[in-house]
């Protein structure tokens, strides 16, 4: 607890980020000439300067150009969650750890896994209210430690994140197999995740886009109402039951036994096909189960018309009455 303290009275709010270097810097002229009349200038001092705390954040194979993915003091982010995602990715992209030491509304402050033990990196961002966006405030360096990251997963690469990665391909081609999203992640990060891990990522991002499961339900009723509303004469019928929480019945709350639709244009046009009915049915795979029937005829032209439609729990005698 004494090291946490430390990092975040370190890293307080009223902390001035200090730069190094000088922002401008006149270039005096020696008046000496050489041979061919050529005049020399001192060398800025940018060229006489070594910064040695850059040199510790080189590794063998990476580069000097600042790319979208770099972490610097002033960058802005427009919330939370995109700040939170930006310090993730660098550190799986570079293969380091972190952990949080503090997360709040307005501030978010992370150190290295191994801090104390050879490295000192540190980063603290918070919310600038007035502009309403997200900046890093301050940033001890970059991590002098050794990776120790061996495996073919990484403990920040989580579904939540994973999904915020993959959401435009979900929301391009919703039926993506899980296989294709696993190669997409191992060809940004370099980490192979399970298929597990890729399939509730692929959900989270399905729900983000689409709505999850139980808002749907909730949407249900008052989907049929306007339906019946701008459709009339459509008929609907529908069943719920109670919904208890150990044992206590919940007045506000129901679950869906089974509901029945017909539109009216399929209504009217069965009296223009054969007087006979087929019912059919296919169970629901998704999150919750049950049994999609569908009733239906055949018209003059020889063509299956859907005349009526209802979601049951299953092909029972109390779904038939």
């Amino acid at each position: 607890m004494a090291i946490i303290r430390d990092i975040v009275s370190d890293f307080s709010d009223e902390d001035e980020i200090e730069f190094c270097g000088e922002e401008e810097e006149d270039v005096e002229v020696d008046s000496n000439e050489g041979d061919g009349n050529v005049t020399y200038a001192n060398p800025s001092s940018f060229f006489r300067v070594t910064d040695s705390e850059g040199g510790r954040d080189y590794r063998p194979g990476s580069s000097s150009v600042m790319n979208e993915n770099d972490l610097v003091v002033g960058k802005q982010f427009e919330s939370k969650e995109a700040t939170v995602d930006a310090i993730k990715q660098f550190h799986i992209r570079n293969s380091f750890d972190y952990v949080v030491v503090e997360s709040r509304p307005d501030r978010y402050v992370c150190r290295c896994k191994q801090f104390g033990a050879g490295c000192e990196w540190r980063i603290r961002a918070s919310l600038n209210v007035k502009r309403g966006a997200w900046k890093i405030k301050k940033m001890n360096g970059g991590h002098s430690c050794v990776s120790t990251i061996v495996s073919q997963d990484h403990t920040k690469l989580n579904s939540s994140f994973i999904s915020n990665c993959i959401i435009n391909l979900i929301s391009e081609d919703p039926g993506i197999p899980i296989k294709a999203l696993v190669k997409e992640i191992v060809s940004r990060f370099g980490y192979t995740v399970t298929y597990r891990k890729a399939w509730k990522a692929k959900q989270l991002a399905i729900s983000r886009i689409y709505g999850n499961w139980e808002g749907s339900y909730n949407e249900l009723p008052r989907w049929l109402n306007a339906v019946q509303y701008f459709a009339p004469g459509t008929v609907v019928r529908y069943s719920a039951s109670p919904h208890s929480v150990d044992g206590v019945v919940d007045p506000n709350s129901y679950i869906l036994d089974r509901v029945f639709w017909a539109f009216k244009p399929f209504i009217e046009g069965f009296a223009y096909c054969k007087p006979i009915l087929q019912v059919d049915g296919t169970f629901l795979t998704g999150k919750y189960t049950g049994t999609l029937l569908i009733a239906s005829s055949q018209d003059g032209n020889i063509r299956i018309f859907p005349v009526a439609f209802a979601i049951v729990e299953g092909e029972t005698k109390e779904a038939w009455e």
